[in-house]
């Protein structure tokens, strides 16, 4: 009788710890799961603003396609929100413009680049 009720004991302890160890599991899982989730959205982002800058570039240096203008736009399943600012500077006399691409998806800060071409048009 005194060893039914050890193996009891001992049973109701092995799967408590190997519970304890699952659910450890399962969170560090989800964890990377959602860090993974962010991290390509960051890279989501600065595609994004990579293309639109090239773009930007070679209509000012060629005057070929079209400017980059402010939107939305959808990739891998989420909208990121672009914004698209050119200023015409002056550089030790030289006419700039200032291009600067903002894009942001719904739970980032955002990624932002910003480059100077000289005004050729």
């Amino acid at each position: 009788m005194k060893r039914k009720g050890f193996l009891l004991i001992w049973a109701v302890t092995a799967l408590t710890a190997g519970g304890i160890l699952i659910s450890g599991m399962a969170f560090s899982l989800h964890q990377a799961l959602d860090l993974e989730a962010r991290r390509e959205a960051e890279l989501d982002e600065a595609l994004i603003a990579q293309d639109v800058m090239e773009r930007a570039k070679y209509f000012l240096r060629f005057g070929k396609g079209a400017m980059p203008h402010s939107g939305t736009v959808t990739r891998n399943g989420r909208t990121y929100d672009i914004e698209v600012r050119q200023e015409k500077e002056l550089l030790q006399e030289v006419p700039m413009v200032r291009v600067r691409c903002l894009v942001k998806g719904k739970e980032s800060g955002g990624f932002v680049l910003e480059t100077l071409v000289e005004d050729g048009l």
